[in-house]
């Protein structure tokens, strides 16, 4: 709680502020709420005084109103969709602009085709870039034209995909955080520049995490403690990009599963990289093979949307469709 002092207001002096205390009137809570008559009768100010000092703590550190429907409005041109009906729907119209989604399964659960499709369809849209950062050193341009392609694209929109889809490969977990650093950087420069004034937004896919933090943790030199740095540094870099770049941030991590000695099958499956990073996306999909082509889909953690509600997908060789 902000407590009264010269900063609120310059005729809060330390010799005001103690008369207040001596009353109880400590925070700027308890000076805003309090009788602007009994103010005025313990102090040297005025009952006007009073009331202008309230208004411009009000002014200063008051909420601000906003219409709902143009906050509602706002919102949903704030939704990018990942053109994958199903998944459109279970997230209630896409990916949200300023905040991080999670993508976690196992191996060769098609996590990473998931995001090609994801990126090929989010650049088709001629006002958004794709950042893709290659951690894994396995990205494939052939392979993600034939996606582009399988969605009977024109010569026209494959070559805006190819356009605004930007690879960047990374080999540490040094290389990723300078890397989103110097993206933060460059869109903070161009926010003023004409010719980036019609980009309403950028995506940001990593995939994948884990290829870079356990190599990290695999450093007999790197404590867990320096480990949880990174993840630090990695989280802080990417609160930037939603907040001031208002940027979407997807990222694939990996799922674990502790089995004790009295148990021989694991239900308790969870993401991987820890507790500190299980609390930093703002939503968590969980994606499973079911049977040849078909996947599903499920929300481990999103506020808006249901827990445990899922959605299912096939996913081949030509990407992911409904």
């Amino acid at each position: 709680m902000i407590r009264l002092n010269t900063d609120v207001h310059p005729s809060l002096s330390e010799m005001v502020t103690e008369n207040l205390r001596r009353r109880n009137v400590i925070t700027i809570i308890d000076f805003v709420s309090a009788d602007p008559i009994k103010l005025a009768s313990f102090t040297s100010f005025t009952y006007t005084d009073i009331l202008q000092i309230k208004q411009h703590i009000l002014k200063k550190f008051g909420g601000v109103k906003k219409n709902v429907i143009e906050l509602l409005v706002k919102e949903c041109n704030d939704i990018i969709p990942t053109k994958i009906n199903s998944l459109d729907k279970l997230l209630k119209g896409g990916l949200y602009q300023g905040q991080l989604c999670e993508v976690c399964g196992s191996s060769s659960s098609g996590k990473t085709q998931l995001c090609l499709t994801i990126a090929a369809n989010v650049a088709s849209q001629s006002d958004i870039v794709v950042w893709y950062f290659d951690t894994k050193n396995d990205f494939s341009k052939m392979r993600y034209e034939e996606i582009v392609k399988a969605r009977n694209s024109t010569q026209e929109i494959i070559e805006n995909v190819l356009c605004n889809t930007k690879i960047c490969q990374t080999h540490s977990s040094q290389e990723l955080i300078q890397a989103l650093r110097q993206l933060r950087i460059f869109y903070k420069q161009k926010q003023n520049d004409v010719s980036y004034a019609d980009k309403k937004t950028f995506l940001v896919i990593i995939d994948s995490l884990p290829a870079v933090i356990f190599k990290v943790a695999r450093n007999a030199q790197q404590s867990d403690l320096e480990t949880t740095h990174e993840l630090d540094d990695l989280a802080h870099v990417c609160q930037l990009l939603t907040s001031e770049c208002n940027a979407i941030v997807l990222t694939v991590n990996l799922v674990t599963q502790w089995i004790s000695p009295e148990q021989k099958h694991s239900t308790n499956m969870t993401s991987a990289l820890g507790k500190y990073w299980a609390q930093i996306p703002t939503t968590r999909l969980f994606i499973a093979r079911q049977y040849d082509e078909t996947r599903k889909i499920n929300v481990w953690k999103d506020s808006r949307l249901t827990k445990n509600s899922f959605c299912t997908v096939n996913i081949n060789h030509v990407g992911v469709t409904s």
